[in-house]
This record gives C-alpha cells, structure tokens and sequence, in this order.
C-alpha cells in the first residue's frame, strides 16, 4: 500500500510539473473606479507588479498580482468642502481563457477572485470660519459614529471579478468589474459594499 501511495504521489507530482508551462512577469498601471454603496464613485490609478502561469492548455493561464490604488475626490460637506483620499492593496487571482485571433493577437477573458486591503482612508473637511479657513480630518478606519467602542469599518473585503482583454505579443489592454462581497459597515441596519472598475495595461518582461 505504501508502495502504491508513493506512486501516485510521484504521479501526481510529474503531472502538476508537466502541467505547468512557462511563467512571464510584468508590471500592472491603470484606472480604477470605485463606488461604495451610498456614495458616489470615486476614481484614481492602480499600479503593481504582476505575473501569469501557463497551465497545460496553451488557452489557459492564471494571472495574479499585487497592486496599489490611490483614489481621491472633491465634493460638498455639510459645511465647507471635503477632500476624500484612499490607499488600498488588491491582491487578484484570475482564470484567464484566451482566444488567439491572429498571429501574435489574443483575445481573452478572465475571472476569479480579489482580496482587498485598506491602508487608510482620509476625509479632510476645509470650512471658513470668520474669514479664517477651519481643518478638520476624519480616519474612516478610527471612525466610531455610534459610540459603542468600535471602530465602524472593515479593512478586509473579498471581491469577486471578471473581465476581457486584448494581447498583443507583451503588451495587454484589460477591462475588468469586481463586486464586493463583505458588509464593510460593523454597524448594524447599515450596509456598505464596495465595487470598483479598472482599466489597465499590462506590460511583460
């Protein structure tokens, strides 16, 4: 039994290496656009390395990557003007299918999911007070409205995505949606989920 139990390990092993083409990295830059529920969107850029692994399929791959993403936005407050900044880390991992068309052109698609991490979230709110300009700053993450001694958001969320793309011998355009799955509110009859767009290009070395 022993015997049979190494064989199929070393089985298992040669199929998972035989199944696995080459790998390629690269560096990830584009748009993104993210819309938390109740809120508008708000936009910004999303940069980081990235890499793909070639399954046995030629058509098939997996990509993942770590990325930044800054976003920012002007608008009203309830008095003065807010200014909202967002630093975040997503850390995707996508089935990616791709459909070659010509020599050197592939079509694709991808799908998978994104976990998601916030750094920091800042509002700073100006307001003019007597002709003197009045600052204030709120740290979304430190935020309790409630007063029940926790802070109100969650950091973590899982996204799950999709999208499509053109390559062109290293060089891939890509559009891709991910949909929130977690409540990031910690209070109760409120929910927050968090969405977001990107647009990128995706350059191989």
């Amino acid at each position: 039994m022993k015997f049979n139990l190494k064989k199929m390990a070393l089985a298992v092993m040669l199929f998972a290496s035989a199944g696995v083409m080459a790998q390629t990295f690269g560096v990830r830059a584009g748009y993104v656009n993210s819309k938390e529920t109740g809120s508008d969107a708000v936009s910004g850029i999303q940069v980081g390395p990235v890499a793909e692994m070639g399954l046995s399929n030629k058509m098939l791959a997996i990509q993942y990557g770590v990325l930044y993403s800054y976003l920012g936005s002007t608008y009203p407050g309830v008095v003065g003007t807010n200014h909202y900044t967002g630093h975040f880390v997503d850390v995707p991992v996508r089935l990616k299918l791709g459909f070659p068309v010509v020599s050197d052109v592939t079509l694709f698609a991808f799908a998978g999911p994104q976990l998601n991490f916030g750094i920091a979230q800042n509002v700073e709110n100006r307001t003019v007070v007597f002709g003197s300009e009045v600052i204030t700053n709120i740290d979304r993450y430190k935020a309790d409205v409630d007063d029940d001694g926790k802070y109100d958001m969650n950091r973590f969320d899982l996204q799950l995505g999709l999208g499509a793309g053109l390559q062109f011998k290293n060089i891939q355009l890509q559009v891709g949606y991910d949909w929130g799955m977690f409540d990031l509110n910690k209070r109760e009859n409120t929910e927050w989920k968090r969405n977001q767009l990107t647009a990128s290009v995706i350059y191989e070395f």
